[in-house]
């Protein structure tokens, strides 16, 4: 097949640029929306061994993927291992590790309490590099969506108590911790490695990887991400909620704060869709889901509305 701009010319023909190297491709691990920017494939080489290729259409996004890995295997901190490179083509050949969160918690049942609290552990350790104090920061994904929805009908209520208020914790003096994590925690980004004494967790998706992430953020956003696992087991997906919520009964305000922003920030990834109904007048064909967005956005101001209330010298709890 020749090479063409972009990794794919079509979501049924993905171009495979490892061939030439003797790689078989297996399957396609990643969505077919995001072909066109990276390709995520199982693969042999010509021993019939299993790796992990990914290959970016960007050379800016494959050197940042490298320097991330580096970076966090400087750290001690589990991940994905290199096992070659291929610079002209934008690609990296891991070795393969780990089953998909989702797919490892649908045939093990039984460890739905190990593998929800490995991922807990995981984002904990790794958010202890280069863990600092700082005021609040308004995650990406809400600032992109504050700008998606202005202009719109005034008569569209959406997200309209946090808009208002994030800002004003952003001009308060209450601090934060900050440390180093992804910014799609997506239960779809989590991997399990199962060995005779231990269930551990890491993500192999560091496209959104940097240093100003708050741990109880990204727990949230993985919460929220479980609604995915309902499509396959709603009874799965509710006692890994429970397990998760139960883990995060002794945060304190601040904590429980970023954990439902991060909830929310996770729901606005509906923002495209919700705004193309907003133009069709048909918003009842998401109705739920805007009115779980709503809930949220309500339960975000009233945390934010009480942590304007304390004062802002009161000490950061850290996490135990």
């Amino acid at each position: 097949m020749e090479r063409i701009d972009t990794l794919s010319d079509s979501y049924a023909q993905p171009y495979f640029a490892l061939k030439k190297y003797g790689y078989r491709l297996t399957n396609i691990l990643n969505n077919a929306n995001r072909w066109h920017t990276k390709l995520v494939c199982n693969i042999l080489d010509r021993n019939s061994k299993h790796y992990v290729s990914t290959t970016y259409s960007r050379q800016e996004d494959y050197l940042w993927l490298l320097e991330t890995t580096t970076y966090l295997e400087c750290n001690s901190k589990l991940s994905p291992k290199i096992a070659r490179i291929y610079p002209e083509d934008n690609s990296i050949v891991c070795n393969y590790i780990g089953e998909y969160l989702s797919n490892y918690l649908l045939n093990n049942p039984d460890n739905i309490s190990l593998s929800i609290t490995s991922v807990f552990e995981y984002l904990k350790d790794i958010n202890s590099i280069e863990q600092h104090k700082r005021k609040f920061i308004i995650p990406s994904i809400m600032d992109e969506t504050f700008q998606l929805i202005e202009g719109f009908c005034d008569d569209f209520v959406f997200l309209s108590k946090t808009k208002a208020i994030l800002p004003q914790l952003v001009d308060a003096d209450i601090k934060f911790i900050y440390g180093c994590g992804i910014e799609d925690p997506h239960i779809w980004n989590f991997r399990i490695l199962k060995s005779r004494d231990k269930v551990e967790a890491l993500t192999t998706d560091f496209d959104y990887f940097q240093d100003k992430i708050n741990c109880f953020w990204e727990l949230g956003y993985f919460y929220a991400t479980f609604r995915w696992l309902k499509r396959s087991s709603f009874i799965l997906a509710h006692q890994a909620e429970k397990i998760l919520l139960t883990l995060t009964e002794k945060f304190d305000l601040k904590s429980k704060f970023m954990f439902w922003l991060g909830v929310l920030s996770s729901f606005c990834g509906y923002r495209d869709s919700l705004l193309n109904l907003i133009k069709e007048n048909e918003i009842s064909n998401l109705k739920q889901q805007h009115m779980i967005i709503q809930g949220l956005d309500e339960r975000v101001s009233y945390l934010a509305n009480k942590l304007l209330c304390f004062s802002p010298a009161k000490e950061v709890i850290s996490i135990k």
